[in-house]
């Protein structure tokens, strides 16, 4: 009997308890024969030109020294479930893991290729051995694909959105994850957001970590069934990140704990579906998922690390990650193509908006504006003002979206009953806007009169009388408070716990509020 789910029983196996792994195997008892390879017990059609030194094959099984590592390995030929040649290395795999052989130690390619060679035959000969080189002859054709691509096309794809966050204004704030926003319905911002990141060293960490992974799931699962393990790990990353206190969340690092969910899946449950070339020795395989646990649940052991890590998007994504490959088996391919094919569409569509939004921001600054006015964020006075300066000091604003803004700011100043100068600054922004003159300068006035001294308002109040180009807005104050409404007792009363942007710009998040993925 056997107890692995993840393959068929086939006459003849063995259950762990029968076959140890390969790790821990005794060696065969010393009164058990044994050949040579190329030796008269050598099985019937096995060609004998080259011995593999050192490889002794017995009726049960063999022995050899690990690689990498000292020592020896025995490996019962009833535990095989593939066996692949490599450029480097021999790669045996068994129900209980995959065992590497140096193609050198073996004496080189031919000798390595025969060895190969003798071990399948000595499988194939076993109970239920049609049932095995058919399973062979399966991981071999995923074997023959074309090289792995799918991964190195995500990495592409994210160094051009980088490109474009450091050249395109504009663009990061139109494509990054913020809560406020995906309240108001911008449920793209959940897939371009995986596309940006925080820096060259954030975006190289995640492609490493990716491009090492992806290419195992795609040549165990194929281009189909990496692209579906893809899109599910980015979606389960979004999905676990909404329990979070994320104030802003960016980088595909869910997609690459997808991966290695995928793999640790694979390996643990379906390991007989796997061709043996694209396994990941456990222990390797184990300690990496370890190291990146012990990162997101123990951060005071890695304060560089975890002080801008995302735990519930990497756990999502492994979780999504490891059932997507659990999935994609052939039973389920139709399955498999669609979540692929949906995957490709909804990342396109998501950047398609974004385009469009950057190409004439004015219908969606409106749109944002209409469903901020009727949602609980109504009462923030912070989100409130970020979003009316957006449309004040965006290029080409619309009528309906400066009315919009003149609603917006309006209900901002009413909720910190007119102390706020930042805020006073943004209604008087929109109604300069609007090309309500007199009435921008009267509350930008009242903005100088509660920060007396401070030249930024001064130099705001000359542009709106003429006395500085409409279009030359002054330098940002030296700092800027966010605004909060005044304490209420009442129900509904909230602090606001959105910064406004600085002036022309945006101030920077305070250390910890900018979540990297």
């Amino acid at each position: 009997m056997s107890d692995d789910p993840s393959r068929p029983e086939l006459p003849g196996d063995v259950t762990p308890s029968e076959s140890a792994t390969p790790s821990e195997h005794a060696a065969p008892a010393a009164t058990e024969p044994v050949s040579t390879l190329g030796e008269a017990h050598a099985p019937a059609g096995s060609t004998a030109a080259h011995t593999p030194a050192g490889i002794e094959l017995g009726p049960s099984g063999f022995r050899a020294p690990r690689w990498p590592g000292r020592g020896e390995v025995f490996v019962a030929f009833r535990d095989i479930t593939h066996v692949a040649v490599e450029p480097r290395a021999v790669a045996i795999g068994t129900s209980a893991g995959v065992v590497l052989m140096n193609r050198a130690q073996l004496g080189g390619e031919p000798a390595a290729r025969e060895f190969a060679d003798a071990v399948r035959e000595r499988v194939f000969a076993l109970p239920g051995g049609d049932e095995r080189r058919a399973r062979f002859e399966r991981l071999d054709e995923k074997l023959r694909a074309r090289r792995p691509w799918i991964a190195a096309l995500l990495v592409a794809l994210t160094g051009f959105v980088f490109a474009l966050q450091a050249l395109v204004p504009g663009f990061y704030e139109a494509a990054i994850y913020r809560p406020p926003l995906l309240a108001l319905g911008e449920w793209w911002r959940y897939a371009t957001a995986q596309f940006l990141h925080a820096n060259l060293l954030h975006l190289a960490v995640n492609a490493a970590a990716s491009l090492v992974a992806g290419a195992f799931v795609e040549r165990s699962l194929g281009r189909a069934g990496a692209l579906f393990v893809t899109g599910a790990a980015g979606l389960g990353a979004m999905f676990a990140s909404r329990y979070g206190a994320y104030t802003e969340l960016l980088g595909f690092s869910g997609i690459a704990a997808g991966f290695f969910g995928a793999l640790l899946a694979l390996e643990f449950l379906a390991p007989a579906e796997v061709p043996a070339s694209a396994r990941i020795p456990r222990t390797i395989l184990v300690g990496a998922v370890a190291l990146q646990a012990a990162i997101d649940l123990l951060p005071s052991l890695f304060p560089a690390f975890s002080a801008h890590t995302a735990a519930l998007a990497h756990l999502g994504g492994f979780i999504a990650g490891a059932l997507a490959a659990l999935l994609a088996r052939e039973s389920a391919r139709g399955l498999v193509l669609v979540g692929a094919a949906a995957s490709v569409l909804v990342a396109s569509a998501s950047f398609g908006i974004v385009a469009r939004n950057l190409l004439d921001p004015s219908p969606a600054l409106e749109r944002q504006a209409r469903v901020m006015l009727t949602s609980p964020l109504a009462q923030n006075p912070g989100a409130l003002n970020n979003l009316a300066w957006e449309i004040a000091s965006s290029k080409h604003p619309s009528a309906h979206a400066l009315e919009s803004a003149a609603q917006l700011a309006e209900a901002a100043v009413r909720l910190t009953g007119r102390q706020e100068p930042t805020v006073l600054d943004t209604l008087a922004e929109v109604y300069f806007a609007q090309g309500r003159t007199q009435v921008a300068v009267e509350v930008i006035e009242e903005a100088i009169g509660l920060a007396p001294g401070e030249p930024y308002y001064e130099e705001q109040r000359k542009r709106f009388t003429g006395e500085r180009a409409a279009g030359d807005r002054p330098e940002s104050p030296a700092e800027v408070q966010p605004p909060h409404a005044p304490e209420s007792d009442e129900d509904g009363g909230r602090d606001g716990d959105l910064e406004p942007p600085a002036r022309p710009g945006e101030i920077d998040l305070p250390p910890g509020d900018e979540i990297t993925v």
